[in-house]
């Protein structure tokens, strides 16, 4: 277990944070630019020479007022925005340059890794012949070469393409799945975090506002990103494509998503979970037949809450034991009589779900 005590005061910032991050697990550090994610993987990788506090692995101390260690001590390995390759070294060169000296210390087998991460075909070529994609997951090789205990993902899919995020995305779930390896992802986009992680820690200027479970933190997670949101978990029925949509079910409930979207992101299992902006979910009385929303649910009101403002109103839906909130404006609050406890018919378009 990574557990965490610190404190780091610059000039017109200061981290000070405490967390215990969960054993073999992916865990995101959230929030908005420059609320101090980062920085905390930094002090974690011992690339902060001024954090004051503790800092500890499996009970052994990698900082506290007698010890520091360097980072090269911590037995982790750290994946930034940046690839870093070296430019003039082939792709097979630049990952076995984190391989260990001895071989008694290797447990990640280089060609392992290599299928893992689909790098067969880029073996001889150099960086600059790689996409932005592609030399991200030759960075990652070479940082699982090195045997690390721990991961640390520094906004590595910041600037890549929707398709090579997704790739990356499911590599890494792979990965962890194959070597238990716990994993801290920088990130302050949702997507990111839901596809990914599996707890969340939110960060807002410097200090920890939240941590748990996704689906606990969706709250937070609204109210530093961009605007109320909910995580749904579905798992894929056996219903054949129909019309580029697949068939998955929540709870007894089934919605039609984008079958693109289904074979990239979570694709190591047939459970994935979804980000639904409560903006484009709509609530009504009763089914609508002739509607172009595709998916529509039957869903019980259990609160509705201001949403910072006059105009608006943040409705919590039960939907077969999962939480569902909807943007509604007060007008339509009005004219609906809608009330905690009602019964009614929430609908969003598949491709409004993420």
């Amino acid at each position: 277990m990574l557990s965490v005590d610190i404190r780091l005061q610059r000039r017109d910032f200061m981290l000070q944070l405490q967390h215990r991050f969960a054993d073999n697990k992916i865990t995101a550090v959230f929030g908005a630019s420059g609320s101090g994610k980062s920085t905390l993987l930094r002090c974690i990788a011992g690339l902060e020479a001024r954090v004051t506090g503790e800092i500890s692995w499996q009970g052994q101390p990698w900082q506290n007022k007698k010890t520091f260690r360097k980072a090269e001590q911590r037995n982790l390995a750290m994946v930034f925005q940046q690839a870093n390759l070296f430019s003039k070294k082939r792709v097979i060169d630049n990952i076995r340059y984190g391989l260990p000296k001895t071989t008694d210390d290797i447990f990640i087998e280089p060609q392992e890794v290599i299928d893992l991460l689909q790098l067969q075909p880029l073996l001889q070529r150099l960086p600059s012949q790689l996409s932005g994609g592609q030399q991200q997951r030759v960075a990652i090789a070479r940082a699982l070469l090195s045997q690390p205990k721990l991961l640390l993902l520094d906004e590595p899919l910041n600037g890549l393409d929707s398709d090579a995020k997704r790739q990356i995305l499911g590599d890494l779930k792979r990965i962890q799945q194959r070597y238990q390896l716990p994993m801290l992802l920088v990130s302050h986009h949702v997507d990111e975090v839901v596809s990914l992680a599996d707890e969340v820690v939110v960060i807002d200027n410097g200090v920890k506002v939240s941590a748990g479970s996704l689906v606990d933190e969706a709250p937070y997670l609204g109210q530093v990103s961009d605007g109320p949101l909910s995580i749904i978990e579905l798992t894929q029925t056996d219903k054949p494509v129909e019309q580029g949509l697949r068939c998955w079910s929540m709870g007894v409930q089934q919605l039609w998503l984008p079958d693109g979207l289904t074979k990239t992101l979570n694709q190591v299992d047939k459970h994935k979970r979804l980000v639904i902006w409560a903006r484009d979910v709509s609530i009504s009385l009763s089914p609508a037949r002739d509607s172009s929303l595709s998916n529509q649910v039957d869903a019980t009101i259990t609160d509705i809450q201001s949403a910072g403002h006059e105009a608006e109103k943040i409705v919590t839906l039960l939907v077969d034991g999962q939480l569902l909130r909807a943007l509604v404006t007060v007008v339509s609050c009005q004219r609906l009589k809608l009330g905690v406890g009602q019964k009614i018919t929430a609908a969003f378009k598949a491709a409004a779900m993420h």
